[in-house]
């Protein structure tokens, strides 16, 4: 099975376009988790977490940051969250990875082989070396960052470059690099930038987008719809759906977060 058949049956199973980000921030636990050792205590949420928004949720999205984090526990911690993820739901490993050679190959190999991850972001800077790597590995997808969500994206995204801005350069570079290669070529494109990818989708109808931004950064779902026209794409919620509650009933406000993002969020739309 190829990503895109790997994407239409999770969406399928859920009739949802929703992916929750799962960065645990030690700081927004849960009451009922505070004090107790921190590996124990993220990885008590997540699990919860996950269990939770499950029926609503196309994928999950680990923040590798959050984890790497927590010192020599974040891996274990980590290597289990990912483990006990229900079956038939994606994992999507969000590191922006970004190297060459061996080194990109070697982030390759930890995120797919070794994590399990289905897809990963990958930061394009250092060109197309940095994205091949991830693409040698079949049914997996390596979602470029191209228009991302941020405040501050325009300053390098947006230039202007013999015409062209150069995040439609760098979708058309990852999405050239993928043609090939037995692995998917996807592009992030933030919910906050609707016209971009608007713009994106139509140059790059059957690409599959990575879109954050929906929630807490002021994304809408309604609009993100509309501007995707139809394409494939998982739309990403982490601190709206997360922090929904810090008492004792924060995997059911995840629930019920989750399950109100997922119905804004239809498959098919």
């Amino acid at each position: 099975m190829t990503f895109l058949d790997h994407l239409h049956a999770a969406q399928s199973a859920t009739g949802s376009r929703l992916c929750v980000g799962l960065d645990p921030d030690p700081e927004r636990l849960p009451a009922p988790l505070r004090g107790r050792p921190l590996p124990e205590a993220v990885l008590s949420f997540c699990v919860a977490i996950t269990e939770a928004t499950a029926p609503y949720t196309a994928a999950f999205k680990p923040n590798l940051a959050f984890f790497e984090a927590l010192g020599p526990d974040g891996a274990d911690v980590l290597a289990e969250v990912v483990g006990r993820i229900p079956e038939g739901r994606l994992v999507v490993a969000d590191g922006k990875r970004g190297d060459i050679g061996n080194t990109a190959a070697r982030y390759a190999t930890a995120l797919y082989d070794r994590l399990g991850a289905d897809a990963a972001t990958v930061a394009p800077y250092m060109g197309r070396d940095a994205l091949l790597p991830f693409l040698q590995h079949e049914g997996r997808c390596a979602f470029v960052l191209a228009a991302t969500s941020n405040p501050s994206a325009a300053d390098l995204q947006q230039l202007v470059i013999d015409g062209e801005p150069f995040y439609r350069r760098v979708a058309r570079m990852a999405v050239e690099a993928g043609r090939e290669a037995p692995g998917t070529a996807g592009l992030v494109v933030g919910a906050t930038r609707p016209s971009l990818l608007a713009e994106l989708r139509e140059a790059h109808p059957e690409t599959p987008f990575l879109v954050p931004g929906v929630g807490a950064q002021g994304g809408e779902a309604a609009a993100v719809l509309a501007a995707n026209a139809g394409g494939p794409m998982l739309v990403n919620a982490s601190r709206s759906v997360l922090y929904a509650s810090d008492g004792a009933d924060f995997a059911d406000a995840a629930a019920r977060a989750a399950q109100a993002l997922a119905a804004a969020l239809p498959y098919p739309d």
